[in-house]
C-alpha cells in the first residue's frame, strides 16, 4: 500500500475478487484507516467504460453464456451486476443464469483453503458448476476470478461433461481483437 501511495496511485484495478475484498474491506479494519486509493474489480472498470461510451465491442457473439459469481466478488464486496452488464453489452449474447446466482451463488470449490484441504470435495463442487452450465445449454461458462478459473478447469479434467470455460477478460479480448 505504501508503494502505491508513494507512486500516487488513485485507482487500483484487480482481476482477483479476493484481493479486492481484502483491500476494500479487511485492510481498513486491520490498519484503522482507509486505503489512500480506490480499489475496483476489473468488471466494474469495464462496465463504467461501457456506460461512459469509452468502450464498445467491435464484434458480437451468437452464444449462450452463463456467468458464475465468485464468492468474494458477490458476497464479499457486493459486485454482481457489473459483470452481467458487461456480458449483456456484447451484441448477440444470450445470458443465462445459474439457479443460485448473485449473492446466493454456489462456491466453485476454490474458496478459502477448501481447494487444498478438501481437494475431492472442491472438485465435486466445481463439477456441480459444470453440470448446471451444461444442463442449461450454455456455450461457455464465464468466470471473473482466477481461483474459480483454475478450480473449474481442474474439475473438468477427465470429466464426462465438457464446456468451454473462459475468463470474462479473455472473452472481452477475443471480441476486441476479433480472434
Amino acid at each position: 500500500v505504501d508503494a502505491y501511495r508513494i507512486k500516487g496511485v488513485k485507482l487500483l484495478i484487480s482481476s482477483c475478487p479476493c484481493c479486492v475484498n481484502i483491500m476494500a474491506r479487511d485492510w481498513p479494519l486491520f490498519y484503522g484507516q482507509e486505503l489512500p486509493f480506490k480499489i475496483r474489480h476489473i468488471t466494474q472498470f469495464v462496465a463504467d467504460a461501457i456506460k461512459d461510451g469509452k468502450f464498445h465491442f467491435k464484434e458480437g457473439l451468437k452464444e449462450k453464456l452463463i456467468y458464475h459469481d465468485p464468492c468474494y466478488l458477490s458476497r464479499g464486496v457486493g459486485v454482481t451486476e457489473e459483470p452481467r452488464f458487461v456480458l449483456k453489452s456484447i451484441p448477440g449474447v444470450e445470458l443465462i443464469e445459474f439457479d443460485r446466482s448473485g449473492l446466493d451463488s454456489r462456491c466453485c470449490g476454490a474458496g478459502g483453503a477448501a481447494r487444498k484441504v478438501f481437494h475431492d470435495n472442491a472438485i465435486a463442487m466445481g463439477r456441480l458448476t459444470i453440470d448446471e452450465a451444461v444442463g442449461k445449454g450454455a456455450d461457455r461458462l464465464v468466470l471473473s476470478c482466477p481461483a474459480c478459473y483454475s478450480k473449474v478447469n481442474e474439475a473438468m479434467e477427465g470429466y464426462d461433461k465438457q464446456i468451454r470455460i473462459v475468463d470474462i477478460m479473455e472473452l472481452i479480448a477475443e471480441l476486441i481483437s476479433g480472434d
